[in-house]
């Protein structure tokens, strides 16, 4: 899913006001939130896409487990050199 961004929004500028705390009280409009709300959408998945796995995801799985191999492998290694160590 991507987001759309659909609309940009500006501020509104506020004219005269007779002390700080009035300006600082008003908010922006009372839509903003639903300005807010609709400005990000979601895109509906494509229902005609293939939903198996993909060339990436094979290929990810496949490295995945080479590494697994060569961690094994390298565990198996440092132990036996510990235990051939240990007796000296």
């Amino acid at each position: 899913m991507t987001i759309k961004k659909t609309a940009s929004i500006k501020r509104p500028v506020k004219l005269g006001g007779s002390s700080a705390t009035e300006a600082e009280g008003q908010s922006a409009s009372p839509a903003g939130g639903a300005t807010i709300a609709d400005r990000f959408k979601l895109d509906v998945p494509d229902k005609t896409a293939p939903k198996g796995a993909g060339t990436a995801t094979k290929i990810a799985v496949v490295v995945a487990l080479i590494a697994l191999a060569v961690a094994g492998i390298l565990a198996f290694t440092l132990y036996d050199h510990w235990e051939f160590l240990k007796g000296a």
